[in-house]
């Protein structure tokens, strides 16, 4: 990140003056169908991606990409598995939630730990959600 300081900074700063929304929609349009290891962009399309910006404040999206900016190579993996949308909440503004899945015998890795500790100090709301059988039959 040293080399690249002044450029992520400049681009951290979106997030505090609201351009972030439209640079990350624009990127989104020159970039989808290209590889990424961060993005698999075929699974993202463009009402998804507004209602994820309706959704995720900028705080919380400063706090993964600083985290992931740390040290990229560690910290790529261990992000929750899914992300539940809630556009219509009582406070009237639209929230969402991470949520990792375990399934029976299955328990947290460090590196998942480790990001669901992040959320919590950022105030991302994250669950982890334990699966378990609910009739033997459908069991290994």
């Amino acid at each position: 990140m040293a080399r690249r300081g002044e450029w992520f900074e400049a681009c951290l700063a979106q997030l505090d003056d609201g351009r972030y929304r439209k640079t990350i929609l624009e990127t989104w349009q020159c970039k989808r169908g290209l590889a990424s290891p961060f993005v698999h962009w075929e699974a993202l399309n463009e009402p998804l991606l507004l209602q994820a910006l309706a959704c995720i404040p900028a705080a919380h999206l400063r706090a993964c990409f600083e985290r992931l900016l740390l040290d990229p190579r560690a910290n790529r993996a261990g992000l929750p598995d899914l992300i539940q949308f809630l556009p219509e909440t009582d406070v009237g503004s639209p929230t969402y939630r991470l949520i990792e899945v375990k399934g029976p015998g299955a328990r947290l890795q460090d590196n998942q730990r480790r990001w669901l500790t992040c959320s919590r100090a950022h105030g991302i709301p994250a669950v982890v959600c334990h699966v378990t059988w609910q009739d033997e039959a459908f069991g290994p």
